[in-house]
């Protein structure tokens, strides 16, 4: 009952993101594409039930773990993120780099997760556990690829972990629906290390504000169907829950998962075909 609770919270308030934007945002055309737009949208996620598969979006699972263990490297000039999706092409910088690939950030000289890790192993009520993403090097004249989150904040109250993004923009259909999955292994990962020193510590949700939370017109069709169709997400596709070992082997892993790490480590190496 707990389950199915969580995962139709989740259906709600992701319907409910779709409906503002489409039905009562502003109509705006931005690069030469008309977008729908809601502004400073705020949508709460629990990160057990991460994918915005309703049935008329048929949200592709193993594109997301493909793109997941090319983010796990933290290598922004790892071209091999291109031959799963042809949009990485058009956003690739001229220095052949990607600032969209968040491990960078979480995982790479930054030691963005490891950082806030730290911050609240040495104070368990922090408000500094943050892990900045965009910067001013990814904003100006020659940058194709501007990072859509601007920081990722983790807090922990009454012994619940909390996760709060903060990004400048969201594409509700393409962006958000791989968005959510990737910002829930962060969680996972953060929760699992964090409950080493905080056995008592548990799950609790990822609070997502967008500046510009925005639908393109060629998802006008399928949104409407979604709406008019009062669709819900009816499939209880769970992400599994890391150890604490497994969610540091991962962390360091560079994008090499070994399946006997644990049960999220196969999962993620598992797709549909086998």
């Amino acid at each position: 009952m707990v389950n199915a609770y969580y995962q139709k919270q989740n259906s709600h308030a992701l319907f409910s993101a779709l409906s503002i934007a489409h039905r009562f945002g502003q109509t705006v055309e931005v690069r030469g594409s008309v977008i729908r737009e809601a502004q400073d949208l705020q949508i709460r996620i629990h990160p057990q039930y991460p994918f915005v598969d309703f049935p008329s979006r048929k949200y592709n699972i193993d594109y997301f773990k493909k793109e997941m263990l090319w983010k796990l490297t933290g290598d922004p000039f790892d071209e091999s993120i291109k031959e799963h999706a042809k949009m990485w092409e058009s956003v690739q910088n001229t220095d052949g780099s990607f600032n969209s690939n968040y491990g960078q950030y979480w995982f790479g000289e930054q030691l963005g997760l490891h950082k806030a890790f730290n911050e609240l192993i040495l104070d368990k009520h922090s408000r500094r556990a943050t892990i900045p993403m965009l910067s001013a090097k990814h904003i100006g004249h020659g940058v194709n690829d501007t990072v859509c989150t601007g920081h990722i904040t983790f807090r922990i109250r009454q012994n619940v972990l909390m996760m709060s993004v903060s990004m400048r923009s969201s594409d509700q259909i393409f962006g958000l629906g791989t968005d959510i999955p990737t910002f829930a292994v962060l969680y996972r990962m953060m929760l699992a290390m964090l409950q080493i020193k905080y056995p008592d510590v548990t799950m609790g949700q990822m609070c997502i504000t967008a500046d510009s939370s925005h639908i393109y017109e060629r998802h006008f069709e399928m949104v409407n169907k979604i709406i008019d169709g009062k669709e819900a997400i009816e499939s209880l596709i769970e992400m599994p829950l890391m150890g604490s070992a497994e969610a540091f082997s991962i962390a360091a892993c560079k994008g090499n998962v070994d399946p006997s790490w644990g049960e999220f480590s196969a999962w993620l190496l598992e797709t549909s075909n086998g």
